[in-house]
C-alpha cells in the first residue's frame, strides 16, 4: 500500500516537472521568430523580404487600377491579382514553415522530458 503511494507521489512529481517544462509563454512575436531558428533561417529571411516587396507592388499595382485610364484596367487588374496571389503563397510558406519550426522544438520538449522519465 506504501508503495503504491509512492508510486503515485513520483508519477505527480514527474508530470508536475514534464508541465513545466511543456509550459512556455508564446505570443505572436516569439512565434514568428521561432521560424529564424531552423537549418531554413536564410529562406525565411528571403521570404520576408519577397512579402515585403509584394505587399509594395500589391500597393502601387492597387493604386494604379484604380487610377488607369479604362484601356489599361485589365492590365492593372491582372497584376494586382498576381501580386495579391504570390503575396498569399509567400505568406502561407511562412507560416507553414514557422509551425514545422514550432512542432519540431516541442517534440524535441517531449523527447527530452521522456529521457528524463526514463532516468
Amino acid at each position: 500500500m506504501k508503495e503504491d503511494k509512492d508510486i503515485a507521489q513520483l508519477l505527480a512529481r514527474k508530470n508536475a516537472e514534464i508541465d513545466r517544462l511543456m509550459r512556455e509563454e508564446q505570443g505572436l512575436p516569439t512565434v514568428l521568430a521561432a521560424g529564424f531558428k531552423g537549418g531554413l533561417s536564410g529562406l525565411m529571411l528571403f521570404a520576408y523580404v519577397v512579402a515585403v516587396v509584394l505587399a509594395i507592388a500589391l500597393f502601387y499595382c492597387g493604386y494604379r487600377f484604380m487610377t488607369a485610364p479604362s484601356a489599361d484596367l485589365v492590365f492593372w487588374g491582372v497584376l494586382l491579382l498576381l501580386c495579391f496571389q504570390a503575396q498569399v503563397g509567400t505568406k502561407q510558406w511562412i507560416w507553414l514553415e514557422t509551425q514545422r519550426a514550432g512542432t519540431m522544438r516541442e517534440l524535441k520538449k517531449l523527447q527530452l522530458a521522456l529521457e528524463q522519465l526514463q532516468k
